[in-house]
């Protein structure tokens, strides 16, 4: 009786591992192929080379210096190495764990990216198509510091997706940033706010033109539609909460976000800060505001829309200048 459980056991152990090396040269090939395969999609990818391990259990990739340029935007993003683990009976649930330290290199400036923690996680659906499921994305202690002078560092940052079945090539996207330190340039323009915004939450929906699967990068997936279902911004007695509905026309924003503001009087000098009010027509948007805030019955706060229309862009009645591109 012993033997014929030894026995079975080793011829387990034996398929098991004849197993996990035909998955594993399988992974292999597959990744061999998406290399061979990026210029054709736009991509140009370089690495100083890679090593699978894992055995028995997992398939992991380590990948080091690697090099990645979309040839059609002309952004680069480098790291010192990446590693992805799947498990061996599970490969299409893939983990990626990033460096310390990554660079994001645009023809406009370098941004430096330094982590405690960076993590992302990635389910798509096991057929040929490879369709994205869900994604995580995970981080503490991050840091961005900009070639151009700004930083931005959060202690906190999550960022997940999962397929909207009720509607066509949609997903839902929540994003969560706890104590973001805005660039101290930008709150030093600030005195009255504290210098992290405690909170940052969005819980929104996406509709693209095509599916998120393998062949993205021939498909190229636009943004077609965005509903805002709720957008939090909480910084001191700064407040800031948003709803509403987007539909991308021709790459530009259509429709309108319903904004609801407490301790306003800030949120004129940070969005002139930003860009997004021109100086000159600052003191107008403050007159405007404050009329419109004490016709409300409360002086503190203040409900308007944001408005796209004809690639344009208006709070309320007064025009703001020509809207951002969605693709």
């Amino acid at each position: 009786m012993m033997r014929a459980l030894l026995s079975i056991a080793i011829l387990l152990v034996a398929l098991w591992s004849g197993y996990w090396f035909v998955g594993k040269t399988a992974v292999e090939r597959g990744f061999e192929a998406f290399l061979q395969e990026a210029p054709a999609r736009g991509l140009e990818i370089a690495q100083s080379g890679y090593s699978f391990v894992g055995f028995p259990n997992r398939f992991d990739l380590t990948v080091t210096e690697p090099r990645v340029t979309d040839q059609r935007s002309e952004i680069r993003w480098e790291a010192p190495f990446l590693q992805v683990f799947s498990l061996s009976y599970r490969p299409w649930h893939v983990i990626a764990a990033f460096a310390p330290e990554q660079i994001l290199r645009t023809p406009a400036e370098d941004i430096t990216l330094q982590s405690g923690k960076l993590q992302a996680s990635l389910v798509v659906t096991p057929s040929t198509a490879l369709t994205l499921d869900r994604t995580t994305f995970v981080g503490d202690a991050v840091r961005a510091e900009s070639s151009l002078g700004w930083v931005l560092a959060a202690e906190t940052l999550r960022f997940a997706t999962r397929t909207d079945p009720s509607r066509t090539n949609a997903h839902d996207i929540a994003l969560e940033l706890l104590n973001l330190s805005p660039d101290p340039a930008l709150a030093a323009r600030l005195p009255d706010l504290p210098p992290q915004i405690a909170l940052t939450r969005v819980d929104a929906n996406a509709s693209f033109s095509a599916p998120l699967d393998r062949f993205a990068a021939e498909t190229r997936p636009m943004l077609t539609a965005l509903s805002l279902r709720e957008a939090v911004l909480t910084w001191g007695e700064l407040s800031i909460f948003a709803k509403g509905d987007l539909l991308a026309v021709d790459g530009l924003p259509e429709g309108r976000i319903e904004i609801r503001v407490t301790g306003w009087r800030n949120l004129v000098t940070l969005a002139t800060s930003m860009g997004l009010i021109k100086p000159e027509i600052a003191p107008t948007v403050l007159n405007m505001m404050q009329a419109v805030a004490g016709s409300s019955g409360d002086p503190d706060v203040l409900e308007m829309p944001l408005i796209f229309a004809s690639g344009q862009m208006s709070l309320g009645p007064l025009p703001l200048g020509p809207a951002p591109r969605l693709n």
